[in-house]
């Protein structure tokens, strides 16, 4: 029976190659986003690895908060003291404090030097054993207060030479020109960053504050060993009245774990792409099962006549399963020697959007080529399993008939599916509107919502063979009219195989839900957030930066000058940050008194904003509700920087679309008790009698030296806002073409199948005097009936999906908004796919001649 299974695969290759396309497609796309996340993680490892390079110890401030920057430390600096301490422990052979912060260089031109989303850092330079990374390439290192260094590629790009003046922005202040001293190579360790290097003395004077470091680095004596060093340091802290507040860890260890924050954040992009090619993988599933069904189908002789010499049921079984796993394997095998392209491709994709990845040569792990070769080899295995399985109900005496007897749908499937689609549709209501969890549910809301999902689309294929027969007799019913006896074949075609229509097409209902979900959710939260600017923004202006999200922030020196510029204007900082109220970690908005200028948060009346203004905080009224809270109380709030506080309800507003945060904290009280103090949005209210060009004029002149920055009035806001979300929905569009293009290739593999299938009635048909064009147009004409079936169900199950998701979200009153001509673009894109679909079947059917046609059996 192996004998029998090998040959079979050899005899018929190009069925072998249609079949493995939807699987290399679905490993390629798993096995590229395994090997793109590993290869920037790796990149990662070897940046903080080499920057760790010459450091045997690091101390610095203990973490208060579960709340790791992504890019610059949050903890509490180190004071003076605490580095004299260390230098004087005995063991230490040097110690120096280090810092960092925001720091973007302005090229020649005037415009900031910036790689998409890597930040544009600033760092101190040290002394040359903990500067090991870096290779001076030019000039010298800075030695002076008025001196910088730039990497190589920032060197590049903002055009200057040694000794050009250099103009560099900071967090704080305003900018600053410094002398370009030296150009440095750090083998690789930026990872798409722009480095800015400046003394000590400098960068802590621009970077944070004089006396104070981010960490001070330690190297050892050649006869100290680590733990011996960092059990002395530990000790020297302790005498000098330094017990608590600070770890001592050794150079490696803080590196690692600087790796392992980055890659858990890299842990939900790997998800979110993994997703799609688990979405491919599926569709690829049902390409599989329809393909045996018909291979067993067409084969029904074949394998009867090995039960009649002996076969038994289950070796016909496994011969079939066999036959399923050998392409399994081998399309995993390539699909994960694609993997490496798709990296790249999918590279570039995200590059295209703004989010500049930093990469090196692709790392191909164990653990991916295990996962693509099981995961593939898995999903074509078990989708044949059902087919494999019929093939051992073929009775001897089929060997007997001159034709193949195909048998229809069964009632059990019916109420499997009817069973199935109940139970998601229940399990659908429960993650979206019910109470879940990650702890009780593994996923949480999400991991319910997305099983789901599954079962609807899996209950949904198997009732779809019920209305396949009439709605193909609608849908045909135009290339019926308009295609004359061509027409009406196709139709009846599409007809007369309710069940193989109705799972060619539930491949392509399966994109093509994904894409309307995609689509409606699109246009409600666009319209939603309209709505919300449209209401609740009172200003004129918005400013903010036009860095990515790790360049987020600019200095108050920006809100400060527009206030002497703009003396009867309203002015309005807003800044974020985290703090741990009761068990959670919150995000929170910092707001001056004015907040009402800027939004309209409809702050009730009895508000004291008067001592608002002196610190404190506002709250969202759901929030006080459910905590019993009034006006007076208290809130106890843990921050980094000082611990635990009580902060005073001055205020409760009933608003907070606009605000996205349930506490709005004094901007006194953010200067207290937060350690970075920059701007994340400044909102500016004309005064009545300022025209509009004339607070334009001054806005602009304000913002000149500032480049990073960008004022805009409500709509241009509105227009950026709309422009960066219909960005990440074009990349959720084309992420899910991969499985719309999997469910065509289903289209074109059935097509082929079933010509071969009806080679002598084609035959028949061209003998009675139908053309090769006309059958060509007939097969095409089935694809364009199969692909707008499969659209249309498509259509269907994701506007219930995405009617249900905007009510459960409902309390955040999204709006729900039916995009009707981007579905309606939708069918008419499938037909046109189906119609190219189409193209190479109709044209296998069309070349065979009529008398071997007829003479086949």
């Amino acid at each position: 029976m192996l004998r029998v299974t090998i040959k079979e695969l050899l005899a018929h290759k190009v069925r072998l190659i249609l079949t493995s396309i939807a699987i290399v497609l679905g490993v390629a796309f798993m096995s590229g986003t395994f090997v793109l996340t590993d290869t920037i993680a790796h990149v990662f490892d070897n940046v903080f690895s080499q920057n760790a390079q010459g450091i045997d110890a690091v101390v610095r401030a203990e973490r208060t908060l579960d709340d790791e920057d992504f890019g610059f430390s949050s903890r509490n600096p180190v004071p003076d003291e605490v580095l004299t301490v260390v230098q004087g422990t005995p063991g230490v052979a040097l110690a120096e404090g280090t810092v960092s912060g925001f720091a973007t260089v302005i090229d020649t031109n005037g415009d900031a030097v910036s790689r998409g989303q890597a930040p544009s850092v600033g760092i101190s330079w040290n002394s040359g054993r903990f500067a090991e990374s870096r290779a001076v390439t030019s000039g010298h290192r800075p030695r002076a207060s008025n001196e910088v260094a730039l990497d190589v590629d920032t060197a590049n790009e903002s055009g200057h030479k040694l000794g050009d003046p250099v103009t560099i922005l900071f967090g704080q202040g305003e900018p600053e020109v410094f002398e370009l001293s030296g150009i440095f190579d750090d083998n690789g360790g930026r990872a798409g960053a722009t480095f800015a290097a400046f003394v000590p003395e400098t960068a802590q004077r621009v970077l944070g504050q004089p006396g104070e470091w981010d960490s001070v680095n330690v190297a050892k004596q050649t006869d100290v060993s680590e733990q011996r060093l960092l059990a002395d340091i530990r000790g020297a802290l302790r005498a000098d009245g330094f017990a608590t507040g600070y770890e001592v860890k050794t150079g490696q260890q803080v590196a690692d774990e600087r790796a392992s924050n980055v890659k858990d954040r890299l842990g939900f992009f790997n998800t979110f792409l993994l997703v799609f090619a688990l979405i491919a993988l599926f569709v690829g599933s049902f390409i599989i099962y329809n393909t045996f069904s018909i291979i067993v189908a067409q084969r029904g002789r074949e394998l009867a006549l090995l039960r009649a010499l002996g076969a038994s049921g289950s070796q016909v079984t496994r011969s079939v399963a066999m036959e399923a796993f050998f392409v399994g394997l081998f399309s995993s095998v390539v699909g994960l020697a694609l993997g490496v392209l798709v990296a790249l491709g999918l590279q570039e994709l995200i590059s295209a959007i703004g989010f500049t990845l930093p990469t090196e040569s692709p790392q191909i792990l164990p653990r991916t080529i295990i996962v693509a070769l099981v995961a593939g080899t898995l999903v074509t295995f078990f989708a044949a399993l059902a087919p494999a399985r019929r093939a051992a109900r073929i009775a001897p005496v089929e060997a007997m008939r001159a034709s193949v007897v195909q048998t229809g749908g069964s009632n059990r499937r019916y109420r499997i599916g009817a069973l199935l689609t109940l139970i998601g549709i229940v399990l659908l209501g429960v993650g979206l509107f019910g109470d879940v969890s990650s702890g009780s549910v593994p996923g949480g809301a999400a991991g319910v919502v997305g099983f789901a999902s599954l079962l609807v689309f899996i209950g949904v294929a198997m009732l779809s063979p019920l209305v396949a027969r009439p709605v193909s007799r609608m849908l045909g019913w135009i290339p019926a009219r308009a295609r004359g006896m061509s027409g009406v074949l196709a139709r009846e075609n599409a007809m007369r195989n309710p069940r193989r229509t109705a799972t060619t097409a539930s491949a392509l209902m399966i994109g093509l839900a994904l894409v309307t979900l995609v689509a409606i959710i699109g246009a409600s939260v666009k319209q939603s957030f309209t709505n919300i600017i449209d209401d609740s923004v009172r200003a004129d202006f918005l400013i903010q930066s036009s860095g990515g999200f790790n360049n987020r922030g600019f200095t108050p020196e920006v809100a400060a000058t527009l206030r002497r510029e703009l003396p009867g204007a309203s002015v309005v900082q807003f800044r974020d940050g985290d703090v741990q109220i009761g068990e959670s970690l919150e995000e929170i908005q910092a707001v001056g008194p004015n907040v009402e200028d800027a939004l309209d948060i409809k702050l009730r009346p009895n508000a004291r904003i008067d001592d608002f203004a002196r610190g404190g905080v506002l709250v969202f009224k759901d929030t006080a509700d459910d905590n019993g809270w009034k006006l007076g109380d208290q809130v106890d709030m843990q921050f980094e920087k000082t611990g635990s506080q009580s902060m005073t309800i001055h205020g409760i507003y009933n608003e907070n679309q606009s605000i996205g945060s349930s506490y709005l904290l004094s901007l006194a009280s953010y200067e207290e008790h937060f350690i970075d103090q920059r701007d994340e949005l400044v909102a500016v209210r004309n005064a009545s009698d300022t025209s509009a060009t004339a607070l334009r004029r001054v806005v602009d002149r304000v913002l000149e030296p500032f480049p990073t920055l960008e004022a805009q009035d409500q709509t241009e806001f509105k227009d950026e806002q709309i422009a960066q979300f219909d960005t990440i929905l074009s990349l959720l569009y084309v992420l899910l073409l991969l499985a719309v293009f999997i469910a065509l290739i289903g289209i074109v593999n059935t097509l082929a199948l079933s010509v071969f299938e009806r080679i002598r009635e084609l035959g028949l048909l061209r003998a009675v005097g139908m053309s090769r064009r006309q059958v060509r147009t007939m097969v095409r004409d089935e694809a364009v009936i199969i692909s707008i079936f499969g659209s249309l169900l498509g259509l269907v199950i994701g506007l219930l999906f995405g009617r249900a998701l905007i009510a459960a979200i409902n309390e955040e009153s999204v709006t729900f908004v039916l995009p009707y001509s981007q579905l309606v673009i939708f069918v008419i894109l499938a037909g046109i796919a189906g119609f190219l679909a189409g193209a190479w079947p109709a044209w296998r059917a069309a070349k065979h001649e009529v008398l071997e046609a007829i003479a086949t059996e």
